[in-house]
């Protein structure tokens, strides 16, 4: 089992610039740095390997090519303070979509790890009227839940969600019994992306017991559920 585990982390983690635990884009994770290089897995930069779509008012469809289908891709969207807003971590989905919580420029970083590491960036200027006569009273201001990473975990994971608006929201797990576990975060919290640690212990810092939990993200109107595993 413990064989399983790590090669399902090797997987995931396929894209390290693109850890859950960035709130903050880290470039030293994506190009050269001191202690980079081909034999420590960072990611080298290689100019045009994605393209960019505007399919709506608040989303880009990101195209990597010269990567062979099936492989995992990835890419984040950093806002102009260098936050980043939403990413997509190690997927087969080629091309995947990625969700701006409202208009402005942005920098998107896209790659890949097979045939070898790579990945590049682009800016974009995402308006409103960005595509069509799209109205921008209708554009997706969604809640998004994340899968958590690693998963399955042991000690502790990162679950991250994203606000397009500032808001009151509930971050809970939960057994499969349906009781309360561990309340993550809740009270207003303002737009953006939100990551959070659980180190599989309850409310009173009591270990909890291996196996699947489930976690909930309530705000107004959205309550968004997801699954992972606890093995010890």
């Amino acid at each position: 089992m413990k064989l399983r585990v790590s090669i399902w982390v090797t997987v995931v983690s396929a894209l390290v610039f693109l850890a859950y635990s960035l709130v903050v884009s880290k470039p030293s994770f994506n190009g050269p740095a001191p202690g980079c290089g081909p034999s420590n897995g960072c990611h080298a930069p290689e100019s045009g390997i994605f393209s960019v779509t505007q399919i709506s008012p608040l989303e880009v469809e990101v195209h990597v090519t010269g990567v062979q289908a099936g492989k995992k891709v990835g890419g984040e969207l950093v806002d102009s303070n260098g936050n980043v807003v939403d990413f997509i971590d190690a997927t087969a989905n080629n091309p995947f979509i990625l969700t701006a919580p409202q208009s402005g420029e942005y920098t998107i970083n896209a790659g890949y790890k097979k045939p070898a590491l790579k990945w590049d960036s682009q800016t974009i200027n995402l308006t409103p009227t960005g595509i069509g006569d799209a109205d921008p009273a209708q554009a997706p201001l969604q809640i998004r839940l994340y899968p958590n990473y690693p998963n399955p975990f042991n000690p502790e994971t990162e679950i991250a969600f994203l606000l397009p608006r500032a808001g009151e929201i509930q971050l809970a797990i939960y057994n499969v019994q349906g009781q309360k576990v561990r309340t993550l975060a809740e009270g207003r919290y303002p737009a953006g992306l939100h990551t959070f640690k659980w180190n599989g212990r309850d409310d009173r810092e009591q270990p909890v017991p291996s196996g699947v939990y489930l976690y909930e993200l309530r705000s107004s109107d959205q309550r968004l559920v997801r699954k992972m595993i606890l093995m010890k």
